[in-house]
């Protein structure tokens, strides 16, 4: 590659948001081996520009070429160009494999056949490090912070970019994971390549980049040599001034009163642990990574369950959920901003407001005079940077997120704070701002308590420092002791051993949390009510029971899998059942034993194009006009049934005979629409699992905007899957005319309930990306054993609703016990 060839040209770059302004007219280019700083504080427009970059933003003006060639919010074709993002909250599709996020987020011509994904991504993890842990069979769910970013920084090298942008990529690495990324970005830019490296970490962009361009509110301020400044002009230029970097005036000394202490206390990752902390002071907990701070402050924050003795104030306390630790006056600030602090499509003032709502309440209800108030003089106390307090908090910057997360935790007037990593993912001049508040918080009288992984900002920030080492307390260092080299001294001296047992998860949560566990649950279920009803009924079990019942459980399951194809994708379709009487009615004037062939075939033609079309008005009102999938399909479940009393107020039009005889064919007492149902089971599964198009579906309905960024394309995907659900309940109404035999508009409405049960029940998601096509076949078995077996039994219809709601309340209760297990260990 010639030296000083331009792999990253922008030009005149502009973004405006709805009353933002976030770029204006940014030049900026990236030269081929070069590693290129992007600098400025949260909120300067760094990640809206490579965003833009990226093809994930469209530039409201200006030209973006990689390699020459222009990209206009085209995420795929970026990609194709040679553009590789690692953004700063990692975009992979939570219900999805580690295995299936590597392989959206590569190109199409690197990927491999997907029949092979495990052995696959455990090669490429193993580029990373020989000893990494992480399964490519896991959840990406179950994930930690770091085990997250690295997938992300894998699926990236591995797409071999010639642009390889790395948005904050040390926030939530360990020290020996900082180490391997430099590595690889040294890899990266020998072969040829560049790499544009985002940080707040200035020290890091001076050690690893070439040149540097400064941001200030979403204007350039040019682009140095990154040798040629040193690290407080680089200060200067990103904030417009000089900026005092010291920490606050540390507590004085005192005979102050203990607020909080710990005896013996063990939870999750850390065990007999005992620390006090006083009335303005502020303890810090530092460590390496995953070493038990963390976990020991969550439990204290009641997400985790520890056991040992806690005491407030001097009384000793139970602290069994958050809730709990609330009512006892103790706040937890998370570390993990974007997955636990903020409600991103909420407002500031919802945000600020909802962990304190009570203050609000004047005669039983919120004063909104009330919310507003508080919000405003939290605003300009925490000098939060936003067009108004009903501005999405998700358009704001990292820092300013983090501010009002702050005061929102500090509006409940807690006695105990728990902050965990404060200045995370934030710029800094909001870093000084969030430490004078943690100061001014704890001279007022509140104990706080501090996780943090950067030594110099515990030491700086904290009165004492206890450090942790494989899970248990090894020193504490008070006064003078707490400097940075000590804290580190200690860290890496430590010969502690890990107390490891409460981490355990049982067996029994680990195989619930997994596909395979809806499956065989409601399978088991099966069996076992066949078998009762079989003992207390012969009739139960004889042939004509049997082929009733699955002539019945091939229609449920046929409509269920076009439920269960829209569902993945994060829709509903409540017009199912109307479309199949419709269907019903289409066929009663058509398939008629005096109609010629002609019009018979007619018939079916326009059977299938009426499904067809329903579900193209269905995707046009949701994906089209914005409306909510259950508004825009309930006003079809109304059209349509319209039309079906319109064309047949009272049921009429008899099928042909030889049509419906047809159509009851068996084979044995097993009818052929059931091995059809099973078979076409058996199909969707594989596709589902082991081809592209399934596995894109899943992660769209996982997480859309990540999605789109690994090339999915969200209309086209979601036009599929509903004319894919349409489709299926036109073929469900075929199966339906051999137990019909007349055009009647009402004969399909209970299929719409009972094919939404029937895939809840086989183990889907109602918010997308998990569930199974041979999951809805068992579901659909189970609902209609359980309308057989009470009649069988001789109990009354209640029994049939208690039966079923009690399944789908018990196989969700497990499944998302499971899960939250399985992402706590």
């Amino acid at each position: 590659m010639a030296e000083g060839t331009i792999f990253l040209q922008m030009t005149g770059v502009s973004k405006h948001f709805p009353g933002v302004r976030a770029l204006h007219g940014i030049t900026f280019d990236v030269r081929a081996g070069e590693v290129h700083g992007l600098v400025g504080e949260n909120g300067a427009g760094k990640s809206t520009l490579m965003g833009v970059a990226s093809g994930s933003l469209v530039a409201t003006e200006g030209e973006v070429r990689i390699a020459g060639e222009p990209v206009q919010g085209d995420p795929e074709r970026a990609r194709d160009l040679g553009l590789s993002i690692v953004h700063q909250e990692p975009a992979l599709m939570p219900d999805l494999s580690v295995a299936e996020n590597l392989y959206l987020g590569l190109p199409k011509k690197l990927r491999p056949p997907p029949s092979n994904l495990n052995g696959w991504a455990r090669k490429l993890l193993k580029h990373w490090s020989e000893d990494v842990a992480i399964d490519p069979r896991a959840h990406v769910t179950t994930l930690n912070a770091e085990q997250r970013f690295i997938v992300e920084i894998v699926k990236a090298l591995e797409c071999e970019p010639k642009v390889l942008v790395l948005d904050e990529p040390t926030e939530h690495l360990a020290t020996e994971d900082v180490e391997r990324l430099f590595e690889r970005v040294r890899r990266v830019t020998e072969r040829g390549a560049s790499v544009v490296y985002i940080s707040h970490r200035i020290r890091e962009v001076q050690m690893i980049a070439d040149r540097l361009t400064v941001l200030r509110d979403g204007e350039g301020q040019g682009t140095f040599d990154a040798k040629e400044l040193n690290e407080d002009q680089i200060v200067s230029l990103i904030v417009g001034g000089d900026l005092d970097r010291s920490f606050p005036d540390k507590a004085e000394s005192g005979d102050h009163p203990v607020v909080l202490s710990t005896s013996g206390f063990s939870g999750p990752g850390f065990s007999n642990v005992s620390l006090e902390v006083r009335a303005g002071e502020i303890l810090g907990l530092a460590g390496i990574s995953d070493n038990g701070q963390v976990e020991f402050m969550r439990s204290l924050a009641g997400i985790y369950r520890g056991a040992g003795r806690v005491t407030l104030a001097g009384k000793d306390i139970s602290i069994r959920n958050s809730q709990e630790a609330k009512r006892h006056g103790i706040s937890y600030l998370p570390g993990d901003r974007h997955r636990e602090g903020i409600f991103g499509e909420l407002s500031v003032r919802e945000n600020f407001s909802i962990r304190s709502s009570r203050a609000d309440v004047r005669s039983g209800l919120i004063s909104s005079g009330s919310e507003r108030s508080r919000t405003n003089k939290a605003i300009r106390q925490f000098a939060v940077k936003t067009p108004h307090q009903e501005t999405p908090i998700g358009s704001l910057s990292g820092g300013n997120q983090q501010k009002v997360v702050l005061s929102s935790v500090l509006s409940a007037e807690p006695r105990v704070l728990l902050v965990d990593e404060p200045t995370q993912g934030v710029d800094v001049g909001a870093r000084a701002e969030i430490y004078r508040i943690l100061r001014e918080t704890a001279r007022s009288g509140v104990a706080i308590i501090v996780v943090s992984s950067d030594a110099q900002e515990v030491a700086g920030l904290s009165d004492n420092v206890a450090i942790f080492s494989r899970g248990r307390v090894v020193e504490v260092l008070s006064g003078d002791r707490v400097t940075e080299d000590n804290i580190t001294s200690s860290v890496l001296k430590s010969t502690e051993q890990r107390d490891k047992h409460h981490r355990s998860v049982g067996a029994f949560w680990k195989w619930a949390a997994g596909n395979s566990a809806p499956l065989l649950m409601v399978a088991a279920a099966i069996l076992l009510l066949g078998t009762v009803a079989g003992i207390w009924n012969p009739f139960y079990v004889s042939p004509r029971s049997v082929t009733g019942m699955m002539t019945f459980a091939a229609t449920l399951a046929l409509v269920g899998y076009g439920q269960q194809l829209l569902m993945m994708v994060g829709g509903i379709d409540l017009s199912v059942g109307p479309l199949m009487g419709l269907c019903q009615v289409v066929a009663s004037f058509f398939l008629l034993s005096d109609a010629g062939l002609g019009t018979q075939l007619a018939g079916w033609v326009l059977l299938i194009l009426v499904a067809l079309t329903v579900g193209l008005i269905n995707w046009i009102l949701v994906d089209g006009l914005r409306m909510h999938p259950m508004v825009a399909t309930l006003a079809t479940f109304m059209g349509v049934q319209a039309i079906s009393l319109i064309l047949r107020p009272t049921p009429a039009g008899m099928i042909d005979g030889k049509i419906m005889i047809a159509l009851g064919t068996k084979i044995g007492i097993v009818p052929v629409t059931f091995i059809i149902a099973v078979l076409v089971a058996i199909v969707l599964e594989f596709v589902l699992y082991k081809r592209s198009i399934g596995v894109s579906m899943r992660g769209l309905g996982s997480r859309p905007e990540a999605a789109r960024t690994a090339g999915i394309r969200p209309k086209l995907t979601r036009l599929i899957a509903y004319l894919g659900c349409s489709l299926f309940a036109g073929i469900a109404a075929i199966t339906m005319i051999a137990q019909v035999g007349i055009g009647d508009p009402r004969a399909g409405l209970s299929f719409t309930l009972g094919s939404i049960a029937a895939i809840v029940i086989g183990g889907a998601s109602l918010f997308g990306g998990r569930g199974s096509f041979i999951g809805a076949l068992l579901g659909a078995i189970f609902i209609v054993q359980v309308n057989s077996v009470t009649v069988f039994l001789g109990l009354s219809q209640e029994w049939q609703q208690y039966l079923l709601g009690a399944l789908i309340l018990l196989s969700v209760a497990i499944y998302s016990k499971s899960r939250e297990k399985v992402v706590q260990a």
